[in-house]
């Protein structure tokens, strides 16, 4: 039985309890019935009596539920009933009676299924939680039970299910488990079929001996052949690489052919020649042109056709309609094909001219990079898409389906110290998917951290099917465009209504561990910090201590640390104490922050800071060290009668760090007074450092932001409980925060 509209069509409530308790997830036990007199006497009271009616949505809002009754009240409650909901527009069909469940928690959980990702499953308290404060966490089906538990540690209400303010908890091992039966593999969304596109299970009544689905609703946008009996389960989606290419050869070509250059006059493609030649690039660069003998002083062959030997990559800038036929003329010789140009499925009028360059160049082995991309920036390969390239190889490998961003990313991140490996602009994605390069990238040897840039849902739920089938240890941080959020849409659901962008970028983060930033500058410093710190050192907590110069600074720095939930304790007395026995000057804070005044920091010419860290590193175990300096300020008073101070510190740093009894990070927020000989010498400290193994961050911000990342990275990917003695704790934990102090 199902109440159709002219846009949707509800499973009846009892039809939708009948699917879920196939799949093991308790509801009551009820009847439906025409007649209240037909209600079977072994129901156990009290009882829930519930309307149902064609179209009646919410039922509690018409009258069309009674609760905590007894057997001889429900024909007076009937009667009621049926006036109440006739006097809202809607005829009663029968009753459905059911027992009441225990009394608990009231949870919401449901899915809704969204266009490229699948189902997204929702979990959050009830009531006014979700009707007002949209309590909820999100995550991509299927779930595990440690996603589930994930999600509801990301309640803001979550302790109200552990028993808060002196109630007894709720069993959270039911819960997840009705989360898993509904959402996890071989649970019940993956038996549904196509037409169905929301479910709410609300409420879900969790008590401290179990969990019962109380109301539920499922949704169908047309109902097919009128069933929706539940199908045999269907396998999980995963990510097949399609034809494993030999990725290699596109970040270090042997042979480049460049399609569309002009033979008098510039455009992009004799740029991309030109950058080539200014980068040093040492293999054959091959213009192809119809009739042009020489382009930009290189011999140029009039088609692919005539090519001798493999074109590794092709470089291609050609009207979007002449592309297909360019790259099929060379009989699949070429390996990668880099299509720059625009006009394809990013244009109504472009999306057939998309398919058939895929499906053509597919069997003949050519694989098509973009269309409506920049290049392909590999350092060592010295192969680039833009003037004055930073050509210093690295392992930061990048994935973008921006090209103006791939620019951005490559200038700013060298700006800040990155060395690249790579920088792919992908577009449209219309074959090679940055799923395929995440693979590629993730068993390279010659890549340490890989970042991604994506607008695309579809494409980040590729990237989660494929961490999600393999180990992954190195660093990947995403930055997401279109976070923002888009409104409550039409749905029927709660879900339906609460879904959007701005939630599916954090649980599809969440789920594959991938480290979710914020902008751009977030997206390359958490980059420049995985980068370059040793990842094989594993501090536990959330503890930083921070050293420099000016108190003022301190204590804004022990604010950015802490708006990003880690903490700077006070250093024991005895700790205390051993840094005042090293006879330094008068006027130093010492218990952390430590607040070295520019006598302090002179000391054997900046050379203390490395007792003063060691110092500190013998006694506590803090997971981070961050050395703040004014460089300007520092090198103006001190740098004519102490030498280069800034330097000495920095080197004094490195030294401690080795030394350390207790391993952890250091980082160095290096700050500037604005002048441009700062800057420059600023620059100059940053590099030494980096050699160093210690990454500089302009701002405390920027040094708590990344610092929460990789503390959280590396608390993803910590051995088991059981081998590393206890769960590490991360930031943002307040329970384990608490637990500390």
């Amino acid at each position: 039985m199902s109440v159709e509209s002219a846009s949707v069509a509800m499973v009846a409530e009892a039809e939708a309890k009948a699917m879920l308790r196939s799949f093991g997830i308790d509801v009551p036990s009820g009847v439906v019935v025409s007649s209240i007199h037909d209600v079977p006497s072994s129901l156990r009271e009290p009882l829930v009596l519930k309307a149902v009616a064609p179209a009646l949505i919410h039922k509690s809002d018409a009258g069309g539920v009674r609760v905590g009754l007894r057997h001889e009240d429900l024909p007076s409650a009937a009667e009621r009933m049926r006036t109440d909901v006739a006097q809202s527009g809607h005829g009663l069909e029968a009753y459905l009676v059911e027992e009441m469940a225990p009394s608990g928690r009231e949870v919401v959980v449901g899915a809704v299924r969204t266009p490229g990702v699948g189902w997204v499953v929702m979990v959050g308290l009830g009531g006014v939680f979700v009707e007002i404060l949209a309590d909820v966490a999100f995550a991509v089906a299927p779930v595990s039970s440690d996603d589930v538990r994930a999600m509801l540690g990301e309640l803001r209400g979550a302790a109200l299910l552990h028993g808060a303010r002196g109630e007894a908890p709720v069993d959270v091992d039911a819960l997840v488990q009705v989360v898993e039966r509904f959402a996890g593999p071989s649970g019940l969304l993956e038996s549904l079929p196509d037409d169905v596109v929301e479910l709410d299970l609300n409420p879900v009544i969790v008590s401290q001996t179990g969990a019962v689905v109380v109301d539920a609703r499922i949704v169908s946008r047309g109902l097919g052949d009128g069933s929706l009996v539940p199908s045999a389960p269907v396998p999980a989606r995963a990510f097949t690489p399609a034809d494993a290419p030999a990725f290699a050869s596109l970040f270090a070509p042997r042979t480049v052919a460049v399609l569309g250059a002009k033979s008098a006059g510039t455009n992009g493609a004799n740029l991309f020649i030109r950058n080539l030649v200014a980068a040093g690039y040492d293999g054959r660069i091959l213009p192809v042109h119809p009739s042009a003998e020489q382009i930009e002083g290189l011999p140029a062959s009039p088609s692919l056709a005539v090519v001798d030997g493999v074109v590794d990559y092709a470089y291609v800038a050609l009207p979007a309609a002449r592309v297909t036929d360019a790259l099929a003329a060379g009989g699949g010789r070429v390996r990668f094909a880099q299509v720059v140009s625009s006009g394809f499925s990013e244009t109504d009028e472009g999306a057939g001219l998309e398919r058939e360059l895929v499906e053509r160049l597919r069997p003949l082995g050519t694989r098509v990079i973009g269309p409506n991309c920049l290049g392909t920036h590999s350092s060592a390969a010295r192969l680039t898409f833009i003037p004055e390239a930073p050509l210093t190889p690295g392992g930061v490998a990048v994935v973008s389906q921006s090209g103006g961003l791939s620019v951005d990313i490559l200038r700013l991140g060298a700006a800040c110290g990155l060395s690249f490996h790579s920088v792919t602009s992908i577009g449209n994605g219309a074959d090679v998917t940055p799923a395929e390069l995440l693979e590629h990238l993730l068993d390279s040897a010659e890549t340490t951290v890989i970042g991604l840039y994506l607008e695309s849902l579809g494409a980040a739920r590729s990237i989660l099917d494929v961490v999600r089938r393999r180990e992954v240890a190195k660093p990947i941080v995403l930055l997401a465009g279109g976070r923002t959020a888009d409104g409550s849409r039409a749905a029927t659901s709660h879900t339906g209504a609460l879904s959007g962008n701005h939630r599916l970028w954090p649980a599809i983060a969440r789920q594959s561990g991938i480290t979710l930033t914020d902008s751009l500058e977030d997206f390359v410093n958490v980059l420049l910090v995985m980068d370059t710190v040793d990842l094989d050192v594993r501090p536990r907590g959330v503890d930083a201590v921070l050293f420099g110069n000016g108190g003022g600074a301190s204590v804004l720095a022990a604010d950015a640390l802490e708006r990003h939930g880690l903490r700077t304790p006070r250093l024991p007395d005895a700790t205390v104490a051993r840094l005042d026995d090293l006879g330094l000057p008068p006027g130093n804070g010492l218990h952390n922050p430590i607040d070295a005044p520019a006598p302090t920091l002179a000391v054997r010419g900046g050379a203390i800071a490395e007792d003063i860290i060691t110092t500190v590193l013998e006694e506590t175990c803090p997971a981070v060290v961050i050395t703040h300096l004014n460089v300007g300020i520092i090198q103006r008073n001190l740098g004519a009668t102490h030498g280069d101070v800034t330097g000495a510190i920095v080197e004094a740093v490195a030294r401690a760090r080795v030394a350390a009894r207790h391993a952890c990070h250091h980082v160095l927020v290096l700050k500037t007074d604005g002048k441009p000989d700062t800057e420059e010498q600023i620059r100059g400290y940053a590099e030494r450092a980096r050699t160093l193994g210690l990454p500089v961050l302009p701002t405390f911000e920027d040094a708590a932001v990344a610092v929460q990342a990789l503390l959280r990275h590396q608390a993803r990917t910590a051995p088991s409980v059981a081998s590393s003695g206890g769960a590490p704790t991360t930031p943002n934990d307040t329970d384990s925060q608490q637990e500390a102090t």
